[in-house]
């Protein structure tokens, strides 16, 4: 199943900014179909997840398929222009 994720903060005098990205999930006996099949793709999936989980510390499903290398990111200068987000 595709889903897509939206983060939408907002701040009174900022209109915000966003975050839309696509994630899967998929169960082990989907994965091993996907891995096959798509190894491109499932090679990105599979250092996006590390990233996700080392990196930014969110800790994931084993059935979450992140689709882009922005998932879980949010270019938070928009909001704070003087900061920046970091984990």
């Amino acid at each position: 199943m595709m889903l897509q994720i939206d983060i939408i903060p907002a701040i009174p005098g900022y209109t915000g900014s966003s975050a839309e990205e696509c994630i899967a999930l998929a169960d082990a006996s989907r994965q091993k179909e996907i891995q096959p099949t798509y190894s491109e793709l499932w090679q990105h999936i599979t250092v996006r997840r590390e990233s996700i989980i080392n990196t930014l510390k969110i800790n994931l499903s084993k059935n979450v398929l992140p689709l882009s290398n922005t998932v879980a990111y949010l270019c938070s200068f928009l909001l704070a222009k003087n900061k920046s987000l970091t984990c």
